[in-house]
């Protein structure tokens, strides 16, 4: 017995393209991953905290995982909070890690362009921790022009907050 055909093909060609649908949404869920890093904590000889991302060759470390996404969406550009804005000629300070990408590019621009800046890693550095915590991150880069914040990277935008803060 001959099978309807719809609007959209036969009922075979529906499923199968129900199929590629999900296939496809379930690669993409696969792929985002945040960012994992592993840290070592331990004390040395002389009784000093160190943190790192290598064990230390002798002596025993607590293993130390922090969980920091970076962001994959188009860059944001708000105010910031006084408390995080700076006087004067605006001081450019960025938020990152060392396995972010988009941290990369935005260092190496500032770096070829001569743009001073200041970098906190959020996972290396306990001041970075505090403040990528202050601002309620959520991801890496943020990257703070004066009173601007930047969340994630856009060689434009940064110019533009560049600009608007006399920089």
């Amino acid at each position: 017995m001959p099978r309807a055909r719809g609007p959209h093909g036969s009922t075979f060609q529906v499923k199968a393209a129900l199929g590629l649908v999900t296939a496809a949404l379930g690669a993409a869920c696969l792929l985002w991953q945040p960012g994992y890093a592993q840290f070592y904590k331990w004390t040395d000889d002389q009784g000093r905290v160190h943190y790192s991302d290598k064990a230390p060759q002798k002596g025993a470390a607590k293993k130390l995982e922090i969980k920091i996404q970076s962001y994959s969406g188009p860059a944001v550009v708000s105010a910031v909070d006084r408390r995080h804005a700076s006087a004067g000629m605006a001081r450019v300070r960025m938020l990152s890690t060392t396995w972010c990408g988009y941290c990369r590019q935005a260092r190496a621009y500032m770096n070829s362009k001569g743009i001073p800046f200041e970098e906190l890693d959020v996972e290396k550095s306990m001041e970075g921790r505090r403040e990528f915590s202050a601002l309620k991150g959520r991801g890496v880069p943020i990257i703070l022009v004066g009173s601007q914040r930047m969340d994630g990277y856009s060689q434009a935008r940064l110019d533009a907050m560049l600009r608007a803060a006399g920089n």
